[in-house]
């Protein structure tokens, strides 16, 4: 089968069982997912985005796309149980199959409960970049025992520090944090349990290197690599008629991930993405966004962390030296809109890798992510 802008039908490992692996059930009860988890956003005829509500543990956001005689969704998200409900919803919405499933990228919060569409629309083509598959391939094998493992650790580090009564920083818990605390336990509680009955992962089974076009009888949905940004795949899904796009981790709020990322590249990535015509972006996670506002404030951030570090390998600087020199205060203020509590996430999801990366960046010297 071939097709046209660089589209490959990629062999798909497209089961991968898990029941076997060490440490996991064969069969796992299920598990409920905990109210409030998404709300769903209508954004135009035959256009829904469910966007995750839940802050204890990572769930992609959602994007359905309804045509005349198909559908279309963008990310599956990391929960099974949540993936069914979404899956209830979209049943409810319209009668048409689900015939394609579009992984924005690698990262497991995106992609882990696509075996949930492909068991509810066994038809269903799943697309990605030919890099998103190569490392979804890689990952599938120690996929869920990686993700309880993370589950277990960050739910470690919440219950020591009510324990304690104190952050890191060693000030004391009021009971607002102590509430949310609480939630992010009883969150990685539900997450470990759901992890495991994942069962069946599975990777894209056609890619594509600059895009593709996709029909859903008369409705056309566009899915294109705008460039390097947040991993070195990332797909953006466009549907022309609607102006809407799904951007992925690209965009994400209320603070950007850059871990693995390409800060310089993914200035002129976002100026295409910001170049589309559009009423509503859908982010990887965060709110819709009805205008070009947040993407604007992510380029002048990365533009800003790219010449500051630039500026510092000039002079010779290391890494640890550079660090001490990129100063973002009057961003991160705009960005979290003076909310201190995002000051600790923008540090460690953004300043941090994206400096250290940025810093790879200038001296050439790192790898795809």
């Amino acid at each position: 089968m071939r097709f046209e802008s660089g589209v490959r039908a990629a062999a798909c490992a497209a089961g991968l069982l898990l029941g076997g692996a060490a440490g996991l059930p064969a069969e796992a009860a299920p598990v409920e997912p905990p109210p409030k988890t998404y709300d769903t956003v209508h954004l135009g005829e035959g256009v829904d985005a469910f966007i995750s509500t839940k802050s204890g543990f990572a769930n992609g956001n959602t994007l359905l796309v309804v045509g005349d005689d198909a559908a279309l969704v963008v990310d599956s998200g990391i929960s099974p149980s949540i993936a069914r409900q979404i899956i209830a919803d979209i049943r409810r919405k319209t009668d048409k199959p689900v015939r394609y499933l579009v992984n924005t990228h690698w990262h497991e919060d995106h992609w882990v409960a696509d075996g949930e569409y492909r068991k509810a629309f066994p038809g269903i083509v799943i697309v990605s970049t030919e890099f998103t598959r190569e490392r979804v391939v890689k990952e599938i094998p120690e996929a869920i025992q990686k993700m309880i493992a993370n589950a277990q650790a960050e739910s470690k580090n919440y219950e020591e520090a009510l324990a304690r009564g104190t952050r890191k920083d060693g000030t004391p818990l009021d009971d607002a944090a102590r509430k949310k605390y609480q939630d992010v336990i009883d969150d990685m509680a539900f997450s470990q349990a759901d992890f495991r009955q994942a069962g069946v992962l599975v990777s894209p089974d056609l890619t594509f290197e600059q895009g593709i076009r996709l029909y859903l009888g008369k409705r056309e949905v566009r899915v294109s690599f705008l460039g390097l940004g947040n991993t070195a795949g990332d797909a953006v899904t466009y549907v022309p008629d609607a102006k809407v796009v799904a951007a992925g981790d690209l965009v994400v709020l209320p603070t950007p991930f850059s871990l693995g990322s390409y800060p310089k590249e993914w200035i002129e990535t976002l100026r295409k993405l910001s170049a589309l015509d559009t009423v509503a972006l859908v982010p990887g996670h965060g709110p819709v966004q009805r205008d070009q506002t947040y993407v604007n404030m992510l380029i002048r951030l990365l533009q800003s962390v790219v010449t500051q570090v630039a500026e510092a390998v000039r002079s010779g600087a290391t890494l640890e030296e550079t660090r001490t020199r990129v100063h973002l205060d009057d961003l991160e203020k705009e960005l979290t809109k003076g909310d201190a509590r995002l000051d600790p996430m923008f540090q460690a999801y953004f300043v941090v890798p994206a400096v250290e990366r940025a810093y790879q960046e200038a001296k050439g010297a790192y790898g795809p992510e």
